[in-house]
C-alpha cells in the first residue's frame, strides 16, 4: 500500500509540474574524466555496443528541487569499485547530464545552483548560480568538502546533493536519467546482470538519503524538502502503478571523492566488464 501510494502521488505530481520526456543515446566519456581517488554513482550505464539510452526530463518551474543521495561506501555502478567509508572523506567534483544545455545560450533563464547536504539536513557547500551545457558537466567543488559530519554511524557518512532550477524560465535543464525499457526494446543487453549487484527493476523502496533503499534519487520540492522521502522517477514507457514493469530510474549523476590513502585512480572500464561475458 505504501508503494501504490508513493506511485500514485508521483503521477499526480509529474502531471500537475508539466513534465516530459524523450529519449536519448549518449556515450560516456571514456578517456576524459578528470584524476580522481574515487567515484560513486548510481545509474545504468548500458553500452549498445557503445552508446547508452538515457530519459531527459524537462518541464521544471523555479526552484524545484531534484537530488540524490550518496552514501559512502555502497556498492554503485558502472564497474567502480565501492569507496572505503573510513578513507574517503571529501567531495571534489560533481558530474550531471543534460540535454537541452539552454543556460550557455540564454544565461540567466535557466539557471541552476547545486547544494551538498549531510543526509540529516546539515548544509555544507552551495555552489552559486550555474550555466549547464550539453551532455556531461563537470562542476568543482572548491574547496573540497568535507562531509565526515555526515555519518549515519561513525565513519559512514551519507550526502545528498541538491540541483534547484533558479533561473527566471525553470522549464531547462533536460536532467538526464538512465533508461532501462529504450535500452531492452532495441535489443541492448543488460551486461550489469551477473556482474554487478544491480537491482531490475528497481522499486521505490525507502528513499529517504542515508538508509538503504534501491532508488537514490528523485523529486524534493519547490525551494524546500516539501517530500521526505522524495518522490521518485518512473521509467518513462512503465504503464504499471508500483513500477513493476521497467521500474523507477535514478539521475545520471556521479560525484568524485578525495581519499586518504592509495586508492586506485582509474575505474573498471566497461570493456572488462563485458570480456567477463565473452
Amino acid at each position: 500500500m505504501k508503494y501504490l501510494v508513493i506511485a500514485l502521488v508521483l503521477v499526480l505530481a509529474t502531471s500537475a509540474f508539466g513534465l516530459e520526456k524523450k529519449a536519448y543515446q549518449m556515450r560516456d566519456d571514456f578517456g576524459m574524466e578528470p584524476q580522481y581517488d574515487g567515484a560513486l554513482q548510481y545509474y545504468y550505464y548500458i553500452p549498445c555496443p557503445t552508446y547508452s539510452w538515457f530519459w531527459a526530463y524537462t518541464g521544471w518551474d523555479p526552484g524545484d528541487i531534484i537530488g540524490m543521495g550518496f552514501e559512502i561506501g555502497s556498492q554503485g555502478t558502472g564497474g567502480y569499485d565501492p569507496l572505503d567509508p573510513y578513507n574517503c572523506a571529501e567531495i571534489e567534483q560533481i558530474r550531471i547530464l543534460d540535454f537541452a544545455g539552454y543556460g550557455t545560450v540564454y544565461p540567466g533563464l535557466f539557471t541552476i545552483e547545486l547544494d551538498v547536504w549531510c543526509h540529516t539536513g546539515i548544509h555544507l557547500w552551495n555552489s552559486g548560480p550555474l550555466e549547464t551545457g550539453f551532455a556531461w558537466n563537470y562542476f568543482l567543488v572548491d574547496p573540497p568538502v568535507c562531509y565526515t559530519i555526515c555519518g549515519v554511524d561513525p565513519g559512514v557518512p551519507t550526502i545528498l546533493v541538491t540541483a534547484t532550477m533558479t533561473g527566471t524560465d525553470g522549464i531547462y535543464p533536460a536532467w538526464g536519467m538512465d533508461n532501462i525499457s529504450t535500452a531492452l526494446e532495441t535489443g541492448c543487453v543488460l551486461h550489469d546482470l551477473g556482474c554487478l549487484p544491480v537491482v531490475w527493476p528497481r522499486g521505490p523502496d525507502d528513499m529517504v538519503p542515508g538508509d538503504a533503499g534501491e532508488v537514490h534519487g528523485g523529486y524534493f520540492g519547490t525551494y524546500f524538502w516539501e517530500y521526505v522521502p522524495p518522490l521518485g522517477f518512473l521509467d518513462g514507457r512503465d504503464t504499471t502503478p508500483d513500477g513493476s514493469q521497467f521500474g523507477f530510474i535514478e539521475l545520471a549523476w556521479r560525484v568524485y571523492i578525495i581519499c586518504g590513502g592509495p586508492t586506485s585512480v582509474e575505474p573498471s572500464t566497461w570493456g572488462n566488464i563485458k570480456s567477463m561475458y565473452r
